[in-house]
């Protein structure tokens, strides 16, 4: 649930487009005769982004790790021992986002001038944006108390309040985080690759708030008509948004080359290839962003068939949201390669 922030990153830095002097709006993203120092500020923001990859990735693992725990604990049916077994395993989740915001307060925002990043992706923007990110993990784990208290009294209406509060909070996050993903995408030129990753973190995001809808109707034993054709459109969308990016690698790539057949061999040609290498290098990672993207495209459709072909029930929501917990897991490892390519340590 990192919002995909550390591929974002990556494609704003790096020179994806080919030109190290190409326009994103006013503002260039070095200047002839920087070369060099381009070069350096590159590997110091990319081993920041690293220091704050490490910084939340243990609060964000142990969170994913809820998961899977929480649906084997709603199928074993004690609810009476599931509170007892789960509550420590959200005390723990909360311990480790309090300890990753701490790391964050202690992590420095240095400011890299000689890229002139847009201010969304300069330091400070990011780390507050992890921070917020945090804050709503946070929220969400503190419905799960409610709920499971009001299983372990049969409690049915207190039951049922308490999962549509728990839903909803999920839903405002998955909104949020589907918001901030079309912020990063406005940062990006079209053409670029980077703007149909984030496309398909949109709708990634907006298909859990659809998937949370279908939750909460079958939870509360109502109908959900329209959950079909709406899963079914996301996937059509997310399809469109994967033919469009790989087309998109192949010119961005073809363009990176033809700039480095170009440049010379004194220090600041050097300088100038060695972006533009960690550019071609990361972009050609977008095939796995897009192969990704295409699973979670099948069982989106796969859900939606069973959903016009049977009664959707909890069982086939819970398959998808598994799918959908690995789908982040493999974005999220798509982004750490970036960023370490970035960094100059892959």
């Amino acid at each position: 649930m990192r919002n995909s922030w550390l591929a974002a990153l990556c494609l704003i830095v790096l020179p994806v487009n080919g030109a190290l002097a190409a326009d994103r709006g006013d503002a260039k993203v070095v200047a002839a005769g920087e070369a060099e120092t381009a070069h350096r500020e590159f590997f110091a923001y990319g081993e920041w982004v690293l220091k704050l990859d490490r910084a939340v990735s243990p609060a964000m693992n142990e969170v994913r790790a809820l998961g899977p725990q929480w649906q084997a604990a709603m199928n074993g049916g004690n609810f009476a021992a599931v509170e007892g077994r789960f509550l420590p395993l959200l005390a723990s989740a909360k311990r480790a986002i309090a300890d990753a915001r701490q790391k964050l307060d202690a992590l420095p925002r240095p400011d890299f001038p000689t890229l002139e990043l847009p201010p969304e992706v300069r330091t400070p923007a990011v780390h507050a944006e992890m921070v917020r990110t945090l804050g709503q993990l946070d929220g969400v784990l503190d419905t799960f108390p409610p709920v499971l208290k009001a299983l372990a009294r049969k409690d049915i209406k207190a039951t049922e309040a308490a999962l549509v509060q728990m839903l909803s909070s999920a839903k405002a996050m998955f909104r949020a985080q589907e918001t901030m993903s079309g912020v990063w995408m406005a940062t990006l030129e079209a053409g670029d690759p980077g703007r149909e990753a984030m496309k398909f973190e949109q709708l990634y995001f907006r298909s859990a708030s659809r998937l949370m809808t279908a939750t909460e109707h079958l939870s509360l034993r109502r109908r959900d008509p329209a959950f079909g054709a709406d899963v079914l459109r996301i996937a059509d969308d997310i399809d469109g948004v994967i033919a469009a990016g790989n087309a998109s690698i192949e010119t961005g790539q073809a363009k990176a080359m033809a700039v480095m057949l170009e440049l010379g061999s004194d220090a600041e040609g050097r300088s100038a290839k060695a972006i533009l290498t960690k550019s071609h290098t990361a972009m050609g990672m977008y095939r796995d962003t897009f192969a990704i993207a295409g699973r979670y495209s099948a069982a989106l459709r796969a859900t939606a068939k069973r959903a016009g072909s049977t009664a959707l029930t909890l069982q086939h929501l819970q398959a998808v949201m598994v799918t959908f917990r690995a789908t982040r897991e493999e974005l999220d490892a798509v982004g750490t390669r970036q960023a370490e390519v970035m960094a100059g340590t892959r």
